[in-house]
């Protein structure tokens, strides 16, 4: 009766957490001008900005953008890093799956080996993020600086590419290479997006772009980009200062029950093994698995509601 009761309750729960809202209508300068026409080229339309022209892609082209992009990061052999990585979460898994659960290879393997790959892939995006936060604001003032000095914007991407290390770098080098070769340079950025999909990357883009259609006082404009780039990465910080006792407070509570379990097998291992093992112990384990993951799922959900 209290199993059943308690099912139902936390049903109830999370039909409350996720039971939809009208929301009340917010505005994305980035959406805004997404619907802008849909051409090829920006200079078909004769305007300086449009963000189709640089991200507008099918989802096969996007996939393919994706796994490009991981190959980048994992730099060389990526196909054997990748490789060995999935051998160790098989085996480890395996050796899991014998002592523990000694259920279904076949599903405990793919299951763990897909979360292994998303919790990867989201890894390298948040490394690849973090690194560009860091580098960008300095490219953005060499830039400047070469731009006060009176060398052309293409020679300004050069310089960077030369000067500055690390991936942004890289990306500077090669937007360079490719505009003095003579490729145009919405082939360039809409490449560069590819390999740098952020806010502040693209309003960089467009401000390039846009003076190089229109002119304009591109030394303002960058000056102004970086400082909202320290800004933002200001308030960032401040964030995490203040919530970090609250999110350590929710990763020690989320914890617990497994390393209870944990303790368990050495603690009294016959109670221990009803839970893992007996038929009747098994509705608890999984409603104790249940529960962590709609509590979790609704903290992210109020985390990702409080960010935007």
């Amino acid at each position: 009766m209290i199993y059943w009761l308690a099912l139902i309750l936390g049903g109830v729960a999370v039909l409350a957490a996720f039971w939809p809202e009208k929301k009340a209508k917010r505005t994305y300068y980035l959406e805004e001008a997404n619907q802008s026409l849909k051409i090829s080229s920006i200079d078909e339309a004769q305007q300086a900005v449009d963000l189709k022209a640089l991200s507008d892609k099918t989802i096969l082209d996007q996939l393919k953008a994706h796994i490009a992009n991981v190959k980048r990061q994992l730099g060389k052999f990526a196909e054997a890093k990748v490789a060995v990585f999935s051998f160790l979460v098989l085996s480890a898994t395996a050796a899991f799956n014998q002592k523990y659960l000694k259920t279904d290879i076949l599903v405990v393997g793919s299951i763990a080996l897909l979360l292994s790959w998303v919790i990867g892939y989201l890894w390298l995006q948040k490394r690849q993020r973090e690194a560009f936060e860091s580098a960008f604001p300095d490219a953005l003032n060499m830039l400047a600086s070469a731009v006060s000095s009176g060398e052309s914007i293409m020679h300004a991407i050069i310089y960077v590419g030369k000067t500055l290390q690390g991936d942004v770098g890289q990306e500077f080098k090669r937007m360079g290479e490719r505009l003095q070769l003579g490729e145009s340079p919405d082939n360039v950025f809409r490449k560069s997006c590819e390999r740098f999909p952020y806010p502040s990357f693209y309003f960089f883009v467009i401000t390039l772009r846009a003076n190089m259609q229109r002119g304009g006082q591109l030394k303002d404009v960058i000056a102004r980009l970086n400082r909202l780039m320290f800004d933002a990465r200001a308030i960032e910080k401040k964030k995490y200062a203040l919530t970090a006792e609250a999110r350590m407070s929710a990763k020690i509570v989320a914890a617990l029950p497994f390393t209870v379990l944990f303790m368990l097998q050495y603690i009294s291992p016959e109670n221990f093994e009803f839970l893992i093992f007996d038929p009747a112990g098994k509705p608890i384990l999984y409603y104790v698995i249940g529960s962590e993951v709609a509590g979790l799922s609704m903290i992210w959900m109020l985390m990702r509601g409080a960010q935007k």
